[in-house]
Parts: structure tokens; sequence; C-alpha cells
């Protein structure tokens, strides 16, 4: 029986830049090569020129030279002739951009499935100032043909679903919450010196000064340490401001880029997790932390009201208000312990491996429906 074959479409590979979405890529591909039979292909304008992948293969079709930079919709004819050599029975693709639109409009003229798993609240919500910026308006041109002809889109969040479905009503949406391996119970070793992190990339929406203005108002305190975690994207002047303000926080170490595993070592000795975007999706930070019993204190953004109402931590609105619950939460370690434990409940619930196998199967379904000879054939059975 011919193999299926599957189109990963992800802006970045893993090991050219580590966020989110590769971070779920990753988890995925991982997962299928060890329980299915199936041809991956991993399409993406960034991937690392030394990395040589085991078991799938990685296809660059563009970069962000020239034109490219200002916007993905440039890509229309590199990406649409990567697919088209390509020929999947399924494209899966993660992040809204022209790649959306561009990804559909192909899985439509070639009688192939075409999922969109969401990644962040901000491609489902109207676009601010799209005239003032006329590339973000092709953008979600380009967007919105993909939402409206995607096969499946799988949101993370309720909130993701209720925003599609009310304004594309046609449009074919679940739920699938973001995936993580489980974790082993860590405990909490109650250590004099307490440790609040921020995990994130370098980048505005991510809004890193804000926690480097945090870290500033515990400068008194010698029983608190502020860590930040995350990649720079570039070395614009931006990025060096942000540098140079963390350097000059004493009470504030940066440690870069970690590997996944550094990062979940680190939220084994963690007090509290801050989160201080703009906007997000579902941030797998927060899971990887419920996981390790580290309540999330977070400046804005409130995924399905889980911190605000669901007792996983709290959501603060300003930054006045982030450092009194900061201060607040450092003060009363029961209070932390009763959360974390709520936490990691809720996180081995929602967020476990089996929601690896949900999207397993939902592959092996569009592989096999409307008359597909190919087949995602299970290796050995999934617990």
């Amino acid at each position: 029986m011919t193999r299926a074959k599957l189109c990963i479409l992800v802006p970045a590979h893993w090991e050219a830049l580590m966020g989110g979405s590769q971070y779920q890529a990753k988890v995925l591909v991982d997962y299928l090569l060890a329980h299915y039979d199936v041809d991956i292909a991993y399409l993406t304008t960034q991937a690392h020129p030394s990395f040589k992948p085991e078991g799938y293969r990685i296809v660059p079709f563009s970069d962000r030279r020239g034109l490219r930079r200002y916007g993905s919709f440039f890509d229309v004819v590199r990406l649409y002739r990567a697919l088209a050599r390509e020929r999947p029975d399924i494209i899966l693709q993660f992040v809204g951009s022209a790649h959306t639109g561009i990804a559909a409009l192909y899985a439509r003229q070639h009688g192939c499935k075409m999922i969109w798993r969401v990644t962040s609240d901000r491609s489902v919500e109207p676009e601010t100032a799209p005239w003032l910026r006329p590339h973000l308006r092709l953008e979600r041109l380009f967007l919105d043909f993909g939402i409206r002809n995607a096969s499946l889109i799988l949101a993370q969040t309720e909130y993701q679903r209720a925003t599609i479905a009310a304004k594309y009503p046609n449009a074919p949406v679940q739920v699938l919450p973001n995936f993580h391996p489980s974790a082993p119970d860590c405990g909490r070793t109650g250590a004099v010196m307490k440790q609040v992190v921020w995990i994130a990339n370098l980048k505005p929406l991510k809004n890193p000064s804000a926690f480097v203005r945090l870290a500033r108002r515990f400068a008194a305190r010698q029983d608190v340490r502020f860590v930040m975690v995350g990649d720079t994207l570039d070395d614009s002047p931006w990025t060096k401001d942000q540098l140079a303000a963390i350097a000059a926080t004493p009470n504030l170490e940066y440690r870069g880029a970690l590997s996944q595993t550094e990062v979940n070592t680190l939220l084994e000795h963690t007090d509290l997790l801050v989160n201080t975007s703009d906007y997000e999706g579902f941030s797998n930070t927060f899971i990887q932390a419920w996981m390790r019993r580290v309540p999330v204190v977070s400046l804005r953004v409130d995924p399905d009201r889980l911190l605000s109402r669901g007792g996983l931590g709290a959501v603060t609105g300003t930054e006045e208000s982030l450092f009194g619950c900061v201060a607040v939460l450092l003060d009363d370690p029961e209070k932390c312990a009763a959360i974390g434990a709520r936490a990691r409940r809720y996180a081995l619930e929602h967020h476990a491996e089996s929601n690896i196998e949900t999207l397993a199967r939902l592959l092996t379904l569009a592989a096999s429906a409307g008359g597909f000879s190919p087949d995602l054939t299970a290796r050995r059975s999934v617990r």
C-alpha cells in the first residue's frame, strides 16, 4: 500500500528557531515517526544548514531576503511549486499567514486535504489598522482565503473556535489543545532563594521590557532571583536596547536560548512563571510550568480565562498589579502550592500526549477520506 505523504508547513524548523509552533511540530513529527508509517516533508523558510533530519525531509522553499521580508504572500509561487513537487495527500499548516491561503489554494486545486493549526489569537481577530499597513492587508486576504477553504481548522482554545465560527460560520473548526509529554512530579523544594522566570524569544509582542521593570522593583529583595530565557531574532537597535536594559539590572539573569530539556529543568526549580506578551495563542510555556506545579502570572494573556477563572494563576492587566500579585504569591508559599497542584492536574488532564494521538487519527481520516488510496497506517498499537 502506498505510504501517505504529509507536508508539514511551518515558518521555521526547530533547529533554526525554537518557538511554540516549532515545538508542537517537533513533538508531532517524533510521534508520527515512532508510531506511524508516513512520508513526511517539512516545508519551511528557515532551516539550520548543518542539521540532517532522520526519518523525514526538510524542504526549504524560501527565505526572508528581498521582498519576502515584507510578507509571506511573496511566497505564492515558490510555496505552490514546492507543494506541487511534493504532491502531498495532507498538508498540516501551522501559524496564520499568507501560507495558509497558498496551502488551501493548492489543496483545493489538487484534491488533497489541508488542515490549519491556529497558533495565535491574533490570527482569528480583525486586523486593527490594515489600511495603514497595506502589506498586512494582503497577508490577511490570503489568510482569510485559507480559513474559508481549509478542510479542517484546529483551534487551541474555545475562544479561538468561537471567534472563527462567528466570522466564518461554514468553516470546519474544532478545539485540539496543545500537547506535551507528561512530566514527572517534581514537587516543591521550599528553597530559600525564590525564582521568577520569563520565557519567550525576544521580540516586541512579547514585551520583555515589562519583565525588566518588574525585576527592578524587587531589587531590594535578596531572596528573589529573576531569570529571562529566549533567543534574540536579530541585532536591531530594539534588540540591543533590550539586552542593554537586562544587563543593567543586577537581580536579572539572561540565559539566552535554552533547549526544551534545559527549560523544563529550570521550571522544576521555579516559583512563578511571568508572561508579559501583548497576545498569544496558548503558550506552551504555560503547560510546561503547570506540569511542574508552577503558577503563571500574566500581564494580559488569559487563554479561555484559565488564569482568572480556572485558578491556574493570575492575570493582572497592569504592571502595577503585576508587581503586587508577584509580591503576594512569593510571600505565600501555601497559596502557590495550592495553585501549582491544581495547575498540574489540569495540564495532565487536558494537555497530555493523548492529544498527539488525536491529531494523528485526524490525519488518518484526512488521508482516507474522499477515496484516497494512501493510508496513514500505524506501525504498532498506541495506548
